[in-house]
């Protein structure tokens, strides 16, 4: 189903988009996409409930109006804006958890980049790698590998910045460390830290905030990742020393207001150190992320700290570990996943 919805991103248009009279003026169309950046940054901060549905009552507004044929260049505009929405109702549906519902989303912002035009295909590249994510978070690899490798063929075309074509790296090294193949995901991360190197200006809206801390939080995470699946003490205990030399880093460089990014810096750091025995140290990372109401507010954060509460089951006999699971099961873990 992923391979027929992307094939069909990937074909041309039929024909062109037909040019009728505006039923809207440029400030209306300027209104619209205004009212679509604010929600952009709603989902960066909120996720759910009533704010979905503001989203998702926009997008129906702006689906309303490309019914009726406009002007191409209205048209066009129009189907970019639902593109954006559509793929803010998939994040804010992942981030709950609510992986149906962002698949759909996901579906109907490539239709839509379809519909707006070949100068939109950076976008949906973007779009190929939530989607990519998605499927790491179902523990789907194969899947997150085909659709990056395709987001990565596109990208070389079109002549992205070798900063986004970095990110798409990243996505494509924590495909192969949930595969368990170390060879290939090293080279990947070499490549995603040589083409992060080069830079680039012009970058599409969804490759502005990866930064130096994202990139290492990032790597870091899946070097933990491929530890995990070594069956060698030496080789585990490798991978997860270069996993909290990478962690560090990136906390070192989060500017200021990234809670998220540092939440899952912490929650991944705190992983790490029950991979090198260091329980202590591990409850003290993951406690530190408890204060931060906007981080714990996101689902993806609350799964990874259920995540860390099951591996840390090993050292339930340490104090500090024992301490925050009890109060994890009864405070964090047990809220709905709406």
């Amino acid at each position: 189903a992923l391979t027929e919805l992307v094939e069909h991103w990937l074909a041309p248009r039929a024909g062109g988009l037909v040019n009728g009279r505006n039923s809207i003026g440029e400030l209306e169309l300027e209104r619209i996409e205004a009212a679509t950046v604010c929600l952009r940054h709603w989902s960066e901060r909120w996720r759910m409930g009533t704010r979905r549905k503001a989203v998702i009552g926009q997008l129906s507004e702006v689906s309303e109006l490309v019914e009726n044929p406009q002007g191409a260049q209205v048209q066009s505009r129009l189907f970019a804006v639902m593109a954006e929405l559509a793929k803010i109702v998939a994040s804010m549906s992942f981030d709950s958890g609510d992986h149906a519902t962002a698949q759909r989303y996901y579906g109907i912002s490539l239709r839509a980049l379809q519909q707006a035009g070949p100068e939109h295909r950076a976008y949906g590249i973007g779009v190929l790698a939530d989607m990519a994510r998605q499927m790491l978070d179902l523990h789907r690899p194969e899947d997150a590998l085909d659709l990056i490798r395709l987001a990565l063929d596109k990208s070389e075309s079109l002549g992205l910045a070798p900063v986004a074509r970095s990110l798409l790296r990243t996505r494509e090294a924590w495909s192969y460390a949930h595969m368990g193949r170390a060879e290939a995901f090293r080279r990947s991360v070499h490549q995603a830290e040589d083409l992060f190197e080069q830079g680039g200006d012009d970058l599409p809206l969804w490759a502005r905030s990866f930064d130096h801390a994202e990139l290492s939080g990032v790597v870091g995470a899946r070097y933990r990742d491929l530890g995990r699946r070594q069956h060698e003490p030496s080789e585990r205990r490798r991978y997860a020393e270069l996993s909290a030399e990478y962690i560090l880093r990136a906390l070192e460089t989060r500017p200021e207001g990234q809670e998220k990014g540092r939440a899952f810096d912490h929650v991944g750091l705190g992983r790490t150190y029950l991979v090198l025995g260091e329980p202590a140290a591990s409850a003290a990372s993951v406690r530190s992320v408890l204060g931060s109401r906007s981080a714990i507010g996101s689902g993806r954060v609350r799964r990874r700290i259920e995540d860390w509460h099951t591996e840390a089951a090993v050292l339930h006999r340490d104090p500090d570990v024992a301490q925050l699971r009890e109060e994890l099961s009864f405070t964090l873990l047990p809220l709905p996943r709406r």
